[in-house]
């Protein structure tokens, strides 16, 4: 085969080119450019029509510029035959799914190398095809064929279990299928495909019915010749959730190295399969599901796999395509053979993504490994239309699972607060699988940053894949700037689960495409952020001292100096000596205290006029509506300095992903001679080790009380 890799390089053109004319049966679909290729080896072709018209969905890609002669059907199968066999034709190839029965009768009759009648309708009715290769031992799901409603539901009650998979018997793709997870559905199903015509054309007098497998599905490309298969391409089905319209979807297709465990055992199934169902010649593909059982037939065909786009993506990934196979299989057939055990070797990552949102034209175009988008010019309101066609390939698989993460994502922005609030819950339980601080990062505070601040509006940019959501990015507009919503954050991200860049990127790049108007403005951003995996830091930046305390309490404190500990120690013994001592507040048992005034009293108490929440009304506003929720919520942790039963002084830490935030505090200046700021810092510090935090964290500023009790800097700034 490493032959045949250096051929395709150079147009893979054939030493025996004599071999004048094929006749392509409906050359609309994937063989659309069949007559292409052999007309590159020098023999030239004829179409073929089954019908007097082509089907409008079809003809779209068909070009009869690449053809000799056209011919269209007449209703006279004879003369068609001898029509053929004056041309010398020396293969008849079906072009598409609908020509491949006339495929089989027009070779049989010119005596030419086919598939033959007798099986062809094993191959095209999907019923026949299951039921003839269950009788070869090659396992397949229960079924039932049958034009009453009642015979269906008596075979779910006698022999499967729902879900059921209902569908029209000579469809082909997702055309009529339906997952069925109760009976109502069923019978709606059944009323959907009865007596409907499908895209091939056929009226369904009846309908399938099969058992539903779970599992990853895969396409087995194949070319046949004399009955000895070879493989062309392994292909894993990107899927939307199964649901009842949504089961025959496909969102991307994957082309998979050969030279795999998996290779062999998907293609030794398929080459059954193709011994059963009679296919001797020509291209063929299986799908098949791998669950727990191992593989399980859903369909096959005697024709090629995919179309155009299918076929470049394959030549540019490999260096050839099941239809060079083909075209090799007729012209080169020893050469074909030699190399029927060869298995290519993929060594990065290609991928077709099907196009369902219109909203990533010119977003997807910019990812690394976007080799071809190509986008529908005509509307199409249908639910789940193809939109576009992505082609993704590069040396580095991971870049292109990183783009395909971002393509198969969902995007939208979210500006009222009504529809904020909706998404609260989502949000809260994707901010727990997140690096994000759990209050900064928190629906609550970007509520409260809204309501304490009237002149801004919210844009919320979500990110959904597979019905879950994956990502938040949550903005503000205000006025020409696009930012986070408040600077009472000290640490700004996006939402997403830990890791998964992608998203991020995808957040990042909608946002950039989907907001021309605004200026993003990013601020108050670590270095090891989400969002600063696509950018770097600039100014301003800001020192943000921590303690290390991963290691525990006892450990960090022996890092502190002598003269540290000798004066924590004289804090804490004079403090108890006078009756004062630092709780951490349960909402169970301090919910009834108003935790906001408090704590906006104390403060002004600490700090005088110079306290930011005496100054600032938006400040003192955000604590009110904020603080309730995060303290509710353990987004929060309250600490409450007490002289006796009286509340003396709040110690606000927001708790992040790893770490305890010291974020503010006050209390009632008569009590600063027992050092209150120290007693509830070391208070906060010790109940974060204790709680197996690997930081206490000071957040911003580098203020010399801080840095007393930190082992470590880090700083923060402004995304570039």
């Amino acid at each position: 085969m490493a032959d045949l890799s250096t051929k395709a390089a150079h147009g893979f053109r054939s030493a025996n080119a004599s071999l004048g004319t094929v006749a392509i049966v409906d050359p609309y679909d994937a063989g659309a450019n069949l007559a292409e290729a052999f007309a590159k080896e020098g023999v030239s072709a004829i179409m073929v029509g089954s019908t007097p018209d082509i089907a409008p969905q079809e003809g779209t890609v068909f070009d009869p510029d690449t053809f000799r002669r056209l011919l269209f059907w007449q209703d006279d199968l004879a003369q068609l035959i001898e029509t053929l066999r004056l041309e010398g034709v020396s293969h008849v190839l079906a072009g598409s799914e609908r020509g491949t029965i006339l495929t089989d009768h027009l070779a049989e009759a010119l005596g030419l190398p086919g598939n033959g009648t007798a099986l062809s309708q094993t191959r095209r009715d999907k019923f026949v095809m299951i039921e003839q290769a269950r009788r070869a031992g090659i396992r397949t799901p229960p079924q039932i064929q049958s034009d009453r409603l009642d015979d269906i539901f008596d075979w779910i009650d006698q022999h499967c279990v729902l879900p059921v998979v209902l569908k029209p018997p000579q469809s082909k793709g997702a055309d009529g299928v339906r997952l069925c997870r109760s009976r109502d559905a069923v019978a709606k199903a059944f009323g959907d495909i009865y007596g409907q015509i499908d895209t091939m054309g056929h009226i369904n007098h009846a309908v399938l019915a099969q058992g539903y497998s779970r599992g990853a599905e895969y396409v087995v490309d194949t070319v046949s010749l004399n009955g000895h298969h070879r493989l062309a391409g392994i292909w894993a089905y990107g899927k939307p959730e199964a649901d009842y319209d949504t089961i025959g979807l496909i969102s991307t297709k994957e082309l998979l190295s050969a030279d795999s465990p998996l290779a062999e055992r998907l293609f030794a199934f398929a080459a059954q399969v193709l011994d059963a169902l009679g296919i001797m010649h020509g291209a063929g593909h299986c799908e098949i599901i791998i669950d727990q059982h191992g593989p399980v037939l859903v369909e096959a065909a005697s024709r090629l796999h995919g179309g155009p786009a299918a076929h470049r993506m394959s030549l540019e990934a490999m260096g050839f395509s099941q239809m060079d196979l083909l075209v090799q299989s007729c012209l080169q057939p020893d050469q074909f053979l030699a190399d029927l055990h060869h298995r290519y070797h993929l060594p990065g990552g290609a991928v077709m993504a099907l196009l369902r949102d219109k909203s990533l034209q010119g977003m997807i175009e910019t990812l690394p490994s976007a080799r071809t988008v190509g986008w529908n010019d005509e509307a199409d309101t249908t639910p789940h239309a193809v939109l576009g066609l992505a082609t993704l390939i590069h040396p580095e698989r991971a870049v292109v699972v990183a783009d395909l993460n971002i393509i198969t994502c969902g995007y939208d922005i979210l500006k009222t607060r009504a529809a904020v609030e909706t998404l609260a819950p989502e949000w809260h339980a994707l901010l727990r699988r997140s690096n994000c601080n759990r209050a900064f990062g928190s629906p609550a505070w970007y509520l409260a940053a809204l309501d304490a601040q009237p002149h801004i509006s919210p844009l919320v940019i979500t990110a959904y894949r597979n019905n879950a959501l994956v990502g938040v990015l949550a903005l503000v507009e205000d006025r020409q700037l696009c930012r986070f919503a408040t600077n009472l954050s000290d640490y700004n991200d996006a939402v997403v689960s830990a890791g998964d860049h992608a998203t991020v990127q995808g957040l990042l790049l909608y946002a950039k495409r989907n907001l021309p108007r605004l200026e993003l403005e990013f601020d108050c951003v670590r270095a090891d952020a989400a969002l600063a995996g696509t950018a770097s830091l600039i100014d301003p930046t800001t020192v943000c001292p921590f303690a290390d305390i991963s290691k525990g309490y006892q450990v960090w404190l022996e890092t502190r100096s002598r003269g540290f500990r000798s004066t924590l120690k004289a804090a804490e013994k004079r403090a108890a000596a006078n009756g004062l001592f630092v709780e951490r507040l349960d909402p169970s048992r301090h919910g009834h205290l108003d935790l906001p005034d408090l704590f906006i009293e104390f403060h002004r108490e600490r700090f005088g006029v110079a306290s930011l929440f005496t100054h600032t009304p938006s400040a003192a506003a955000f604590v009110k509506n904020a603080l309730p929720r995060l303290f509710q919520a353990g987004d929060a942790m309250v600490f409450g300095l007490w002289a006796q039963d009286q509340l003396i002084g709040l110690n606000l830490c927001m708790v992040g992903a790893t770490s305890l935030g010291y974020w503010n505090a006050g209390f009632k200046s008569a009590f600063a001679q027992f050092s209150p700021g120290t007693l509830m810092i070391h208070a906060a510090l010790r109940e974060a080790a204790a709680c197996g935090f690997a930081e206490f964290d000071f957040l911003r500023g580098p203020e010399a009380y801080k840095m007393k009790w930190t082992t470590d800097t880090r700083t923060i700034g402004r995304l570039s």
